[in-house]
């Protein structure tokens, strides 16, 4: 991809050192209006000649991407599902052309975007948006989305964060293979889905269990790159000192983006200082339950090759064990990440402990513990908090998220613990239903202590859209 050319590098990092833009995306995420090397060329005279001035050169030889159509028009007559049907197609995008010059990685089918900043498919937000496109019968948009993750699983060997050139060195949280089983129950034919999937998630599946992601067993978030991000080079470089004196920070940075929860305390051994990251030290508990959840589907998908099927199952047993001895505190009675470096409990309470009881990894008695823990510690007024730690992150308190709201509530249905599983839903909802009536959107995420006010912290603004929120809506509107 063309901003990944050397030839390009001087105008990049001046571009985004200059504090022209705000978000350091646009810059990023921007069309070439020439080939690469003619634009160093025109950068290179130009700085012979003087100051750049570094506007003028922008327009003369990038555009940034634009909305097609300009973006949608809140109707106020609408309610909040008569929105989101609205919405849908604003978020659709065609296939792409494969003669842009960008970043973006071209897809060969059409797909959905996330919304706001995000004008390109991103991994798991693809899940959470495929709720709802299936709820609402859209099955050729999912069948589509299918179809590019295993495009890009055959060109990289993984599905990467986003469809840009600079996320290519981490993926996401591993949903692909519960995205082809919830498609597969949705058209009705799950054996047909299995067939035509089943091998790019095996692909995807050792992309987490035979590479640097997993270590004694199990897997951790990585980043194959441990250098300052491209879609925040200029906010990064302020941390060059630091990362010379710690060598890990960047791959640190990069492997808590391939979370998702970029960023939280729950990465930070001190949650009032980013520079204190060690994601990669760090046994996730999401991302083992996901992965059991992946060797599961893989054994079922593999049910006429009783071998392999069997390879799979035990790989989800062992998992399965591990989780349960090591990841849940008996003292505490919840499930939490644990230290790669003494395999000790990390006591920072995160909604992510209820992946267990979503992967069906708990037992019953873990999972009510879990759950009334869960409902002591993050359950508020607007729904579940990410984390009960204040530290200005995103993926902290007073924060929540459709997809850990949604992981929650399938947890607890999964474990007959139906009426915390309908307050949290409720309570959701109302604070969708909130910030709709006050805005007409749907956003990133809420505020759950006050859900008349709007969400804080992270490295951007509050993005409205929103893909992910849209699906989980629809997939529990209707309970």
């Amino acid at each position: 991809m063309e901003f990944l050319d050397q030839s390009l590098r001087q105008v990049f990092v001046d571009m985004q050192c200059s504090g022209l833009w705000p978000d350091q995306k646009v810059f990023s995420d921007s069309i070439l209006l020439a080939p690469a090397q003619d634009i160093c060329a025109a950068y290179d005279a130009a700085k012979a000649a003087g100051e750049v001035d570094l506007q003028a050169f922008y327009k003369q030889f990038f555009r940034p991407i634009t909305v097609p159509g300009g973006g949608y028009q809140n109707d106020p007559r609408h309610s909040p599902t008569q929105h989101l049907a609205a919405i849908w197609p604003h978020l659709m995008r065609d296939a792409d052309d494969p003669g842009e010059r960008s970043t973006r990685i071209p897809l060969p089918h059409p797909y959905v975007v996330v919304g706001g900043r995000f004008q390109e498919a991103y991994y798991w937000d693809s899940y959470f948006t495929q709720l709802g496109l299936l709820k609402t019968g859209q099955h050729e948009a999912v069948r589509a989305m299918l179809d590019n993750f295993a495009y890009a699983i055959a060109e990289f060997g993984h599905i990467p964060n986003g469809f840009r050139s600079y996320f290519l060195t981490r993926s996401q949280p591993p949903f692909f293979a519960a995205m082809v089983q919830d498609y597969g129950n949705a058209t009705g034919n799950l054996a047909a889905a299995y067939a035509e999937y089943r091998d790019a998630i095996a692909v995807e599946y050792r992309y987490f269990t035979e590479t640097e992601h997993t270590v004694n067993g199990l897997a951790r978030y990585w980043d194959s790159a441990n250098s300052p991000r491209i879609e925040m080079y200029g906010t990064d470089v302020e941390w060059l000192d630091h990362a010379a004196k710690t060598p890990n920070f960047f791959r640190d940075l990069r492997a808590a983006c391939e979370s998702g929860w970029d960023f939280s305390a729950r990465w930070l051994t001190d949650p009032a200082d980013l520079g204190t990251i060690r994601t990669t030290r760090i046994w996730p508990i999401d991302l083992n339950c996901l992965l059991l959840r992946v060797e599961e589907i893989l054994a079922a998908a593999f049910a006429d090759d009783p071998a392999r099927a069997a390879e799979y199952q035990a790989a989800a047993d062992q998992r399965r064990h591990a989780i349960q001895k090591r990841f849940f505190d008996e003292k505490r009675g919840y499930f939490f990440d644990v230290s790669i470096d003494d395999g000790r409990i990390i006591p920072i309470t995160t909604a992510a402990g209820m992946f267990a009881l979503y992967a069906g990894v708990a037992t019953q008695d873990q999972a009510e513990r879990a759950a009334a823990y869960m409902e002591t510690h993050l359950l508020r007024k607007g729904g579940l908090l990410t984390t009960d730690i204040k530290s200005g992150q995103q993926w902290d308190s007073p924060n929540g998220w459709a997809p850990l709201q949604w992981i929650a509530i399938k947890g607890l249905r999964r474990y007959d613990l139906t009426e915390l599983a309908e307050t949290l839903r409720q309570r959701w909802l109302a604070s969708c239903d909130i910030v709709f009536r006050q805005s007409g959107k749907f956003v990133e995420k809420y505020n759950m202590l006050d859900p008349e006010n709007p969400s804080s912290g992270g490295e951007y603004a509050l993005q409205d859209g929103f893909g992910w929120t849209n699906g989980v809506y629809l997939d529990m509107s209707d309970g």
